[in-house]
């Protein structure tokens, strides 16, 4: 037979255990979080150098005076 958890107040252990569970979960999400925040960056990038092309290829170009 399994032992009844503890009801009431945590003891010292548990709030430790709880801690650190909290500590690797906000770990976990700040690595993700700077993922994609690079990942963004990257894509930002990749369209502002879309457009930049897109802006050359629509500019007439001067033509050489002879």
């Amino acid at each position: 037979m399994s032992k009844a958890k503890h009801v009431g107040p945590p003891e010292g252990r548990e709030l430790i255990s709880l801690a650190q569970k909290l500590a690797r979960d906000a770990e976990r999400h700040a690595i993700l979080s700077a993922s994609l925040a690079s990942q963004a960056d990257r894509l930002m990038i990749a369209g502002l150098r879309q457009l930049d092309l897109k802006q050359a290829e629509s500019k007439p170009r001067p033509r050489a005076v002879a």
